[in-house]
C-alpha cells in the first residue's frame, strides 16, 4: 500500500505520551500515529453511520405516526393490527 509523508505538529507533552505508548508495545512513533489515526477515521464514521441510520428511523416512524393519524383511532394492539394486515390468526400467527 502507497504510504504519503507529511509533517504533524504536536505538543511536547502528547510526543511524550506517544513514545511511551510505542515503547511500551514495541512500535514505532508512526505506527502508534497511524493506529490512532485509524482509530479515529474508524469512529468518526461509524459516528456519521449511527447519526444518519438514527436519521432514517426516525423519519420512518414519523411516516407510522402519519398513518397512524390519518387512519384514526385503533384499539388493537400492535400484533394484532400485523396480523389482520397480513391475514393471519394473531394467537396462532
Amino acid at each position: 500500500m502507497p504510504v504519503d509523508k507529511f509533517s504533524v505538529s504536536l505538543p511536547e507533552d502528547l510526543v511524550a505520551e506517544v513514545d511511551g505508548i510505542a515503547a511500551m508495545d514495541g512500535l514505532t512513533r508512526s505506527a502508534v500515529i497511524r493506529e490512532a489515526t485509524a482509530a479515529y477515521v474508524t469512529q468518526r464514521k461509524s459516528a456519521a453511520y449511527a447519526k444518519e441510520r438514527r436519521r432514517r428511523i426516525d423519519s420512518a416512524l414519523d411516516g407510522f405516526e402519519d398513518i397512524a393519524r390519518a387512519w384514526g383511532p385503533d384499539d388493537r394492539s400492535g400484533v394484532d393490527y400485523l396480523a389482520d394486515v397480513r391475514g393471519e390468526d394473531a394467537e396462532h400467527g
